[in-house]
């Protein structure tokens, strides 16, 4: 691969990241309006409307990106890393980071909450349904993550075709 194609991977990656983000921040806005209602989510929606947008540019065009960002190299100029395994890499690294930036800090909250409601000898029920609800994001997150670092070889083969694989152009 070369620098401009390793480049371009993280691109798309990091499109694909956007995306999550704009998913939460739809999820965000419609809490915001359930609960203020009268449109009071429309900046989120806004800037969902704005990530989703740019992670599409970022998808279909990642080699455009990544030639502005660095300078031309010869052909010959490659890096000896096979495009699948930093594929892999990539992914298991992406699953980690959003293992430790999403989901562990959306399970100690909720153990926090389990441990406090069982310290006060209350049931887990007791909660709000509100409460209960919140889980289902960071479960979400939680197997989003697992498919990353799990599932990243079945991942690297959507990114990676045979045709590239091959060498082929």
């Amino acid at each position: 691969m070369t620098p401009q194609q390793i480049v371009g991977l993280a691109v798309r990656l990091f499109s694909v990241w956007l995306v999550f983000q704009a998913l939460q921040f739809i999820g965000s806005g419609k809490a915001l309006d359930g609960q203020l209602g009268n449109d009071a989510g429309y900046a989120y929606f806004l800037a969902a409307l704005v990530m989703a947008c740019l992670a599409a540019i970022l998808w279909f065009f990642p080699m455009w990106i990544a030639h502005k960002l660095v300078p031309r190299t010869q052909f010959e100029n490659v890096l000896r890393v096979p495009a699948k395994e930093a594929v892999i890499v990539a992914c298991i690294i992406i699953g980690l980071w959003l293992f430790t930036s999403q989901v562990l800090p959306g399970l100690a909250h909720f153990l926090s909450l389990a441990f406090a409601m069982k310290a006060n000898n209350q049931p887990l029920s007791a909660s709000d349904q509100f409460t209960i609800v919140r889980l289902g994001p960071v479960i979400i997150e939680l197997a989003i993550a697992a498919v990353l670092c799990f599932k990243a070889h079945a991942i690297s083969h959507f990114f990676i075709t045979e045709r590239a694989s091959r060498g082929e152009k």
